[in-house]
């Protein structure tokens, strides 16, 4: 964690790179190894604690990796995949909202289809789609976490690192948020952005979980875990600490449940408050 830490906020390695990478290929490879290390670190961190290596000689192991690594690649360049429709955007009214419904669209599309034909062809005979489940399940345990979050979100929207991060939709600088005409804008926008993280949550405490039990079993949350905080780069600092504690008792509880209905509610509900959280935030500092 503290190495993380280090990396986001004591260098500018990441945003160095985006900016004078030359070659396409060569950013899809950094953000490759990028999240292949936290990952396994996490790894390596079980076994050297738990004494356990066998799962190291296990080539379904090693292919389960390799998918996992390439697919949320893929989700992270699709923005490489939309750079030629890019002039064609600037020709709608709001070019950069329509940039990231797209992108967000083409992001979740990238870990859901993917993933979801692997579980198909290989584990759909074993469990259910990787945590979507409602056995056993109670929404209740988890509006408590949104209740206890609550807060902290209200503390955060006080702060100015989290004020000039949200809400995401101020940077779409053809909209105004004086404007009701554009408030349908920001609606749809909102919408796909909460509904992004049910991708994220099916990829992390779903398929980096679920399709590794029969190999790891409860050894698949801390690689996991360490994983999910590598996306929080770049994020106020309270985010990125708190990412790893949260994914980790998220992971916890999919584990246990095989479920992760709780995690989306929980997930997006965040995500929500924290924009509407922001917004009024802004609204008051003005």
């Amino acid at each position: 964690m503290v190495g993380f830490a280090f990396f986001n906020y004591g260098t500018t390695i990441l945003k160095d790179y985006k900016q004078i990478h030359t070659w396409e290929g060569s950013y899809s490879i950094f953000i490759f190894i990028l999240y292949a290390t936290p990952l396994l670190l996490g790894y390596l961190s079980s076994s050297l604690f738990t004494k356990d290596w066998s799962y190291w000689q296990s080539a379904k192991f090693w292919g389960l990796i390799l998918f996992a690594l390439l697919a949320f690649t893929l989700r992270a360049c699709s923005h490489l995949i939309l750079e030629p429709f890019y002039e064609a955007m600037q020709q709608f009214e709001h070019p950069r909202w329509l940039w990231s419904v797209i992108g967000t669209i083409l992001r979740s599309s990238l870990v859901l289809i993917p993933i979801t034909l692997y579980w198909f062809f290989v584990d759909r005979k074993k469990q259910n789609l990787y945590g979507f489940s409602l056995k056993g399940y109670s929404t209740r345990p988890y509006f408590v976490m949104l209740l206890i979050m609550l807060p902290l979100i209200i503390l955060a929207s006080t702060q100015g690192d989290f004020l000039g991060a949200y809400p995401r939709g101020v940077k779409f600088d053809s909209l105004s948020m004086q404007n009701s005409a554009h408030w349908i804008y920001y609606g749809i926008y909102e919408l796909f952005y909460g509904l992004d993280f049910i991708s994220v949550e099916f990829f992390f405490r779903g398929f980096l979980i679920l399709a590794f039990v029969g190999i790891l079993g409860p050894k698949s949350i801390l690689p996991m875990a360490m994983f999910y905080v590598t996306i929080h780069w770049g994020k106020p600092a309270g985010e990125l600490i708190s990412s790893f504690f949260g994914s980790t008792l998220l992971g916890i509880i999919a584990y246990y449940s095989k479920s992760i209905l709780g995690g989306i509610i929980v997930h997006m509900g965040i995500a929500w408050m924290m924009e509407i959280g922001a917004l009024i935030g802004n609204y008051f500092k003005t």
